[in-house]
């Protein structure tokens, strides 16, 4: 084994310098070294000679010539996706410096997606707060991702027919399984009935929660070939709280999963949406390097306890 003395000579060359590091990623997110500039205050020349320096500290062509620019090769582009992991974990020991500094003893990072930040969040936040008033809990919204930082616990939603992806260091912890439902007007022909048969629904005008192609939008693709039905779509709603508020406006029905569909408002009503049945699954994605923390344990106690109660609560009878 080399001694610390020669293991650091032997693999010196190897260290990346952080900061032409964030100008690499940068260039790459912003698309020219003009714009990495002005988004880091440098200047165009300071950008262009830190990735001169970083390719031959590398020995890597990261950049090329296109026309006036550059445009990242297939090496710059993974050395950009890898920097943005290494970023993210600096960002993360920098927090924790912070939490040392302060007399904090720790940051817990919560991923998650809307109606669970909305109705489940909150509550767990309080308590975690008042439980372990020396860890800074950190909650942000995942879906759609706006980072590629993994957060400590994530908090997101599959669909029941696909197998999941779970990548080394995390552990898949499944919460609850959340059917969808019909919001229909509350003078609708099938609000009478405890459950709405889709193909009941083919004729109506629709509404959609989901914006672009996520877990949701395929689930209820899912639902309307199932069916054998083609609705017309008449509104692309931004979130679950638009699409109930165009439902009780008249403009169409939707459907959503049961953990979206709380506090209607009295001129619409949510039925069970089956033929086919659809449900989504709610999972806690959690690094293994927090699983064992006092307050990562006791957040997914409380939530395992919420799914448990959602599931209760929308289980047939």
């Amino acid at each position: 084994m080399l001694p610390c003395a020669a293991f650091s000579s032997a693999y010196a060359w190897r260290m990346v310098d952080v900061h032409r590091l964030r100008v690499l990623c940068s260039v790459v997110a912003t698309g020219s070294v003009r714009a990495a500039a002005d988004a880091l205050s440098f200047t165009p020349s300071a950008v262009s000679q830190h990735l001169t320096i970083l390719q031959r500290e590398t020995g890597l062509r990261l950049f090329e010539k296109s026309g006036r620019g550059i445009v990242p090769t297939a090496h710059g582009r993974s050395l950009a996706d890898r920097g943005q992991d290494a970023l993210a974990a600096l960002g993360r020991v920098d927090r924790f410096i912070d939490d040392l500094r302060i007399g904090h003893t720790g940051s817990l990072t919560v991923g998650t997606f809307a109606s669970a930040g909305e109705y489940w969040l909150p509550s767990i936040a309080a308590r975690l707060r008042a439980e372990f008033p020396t860890t800074t809990l950190l909650i942000e919204l995942t879906d759609p991702p706006v980072s590629t930082e993994r957060p400590d616990i994530d908090i997101r939603t599959e669909r029941a027919t696909t197998a999941p992806h779970v990548p080394a260091g995390v552990t898949r912890i499944e919460i609850a399984r959340d059917p969808f439902v019909a919001i229909l007007p509350r003078d609708h022909r099938c609000a009478a009935a405890d459950e709405v048969a889709a193909a009941d629904l083919g004729a109506d005008p629709w509404i959609h929660e989901y914006v672009g192609d996520g877990e949701g939008a395929r689930i209820i693709a899912d639902v309307w070939r199932a069916a054998g039905i083609a609705p017309r779509s008449v509104v692309q709603a931004a979130d679950h709280r638009g699409a109930i508020a165009f439902v009780a406006s008249g403009a169409g029905v939707c459907a959503m999963p049961a953990l979206a569909a709380r506090d209607l408002p009295d001129a619409i009503v949510a039925r069970r949406l089956v033929r086919p049945d659809a449900e989504r699954v709610i999972v806690a994605y959690v690094l293994d390097s927090v699983r064992h923390h006092p307050a990562a344990e006791r957040l997914l106690s409380v939530l395992s306890d919420m799914g448990a109660q959602h599931e209760r609560t929308t289980r047939r009878t």
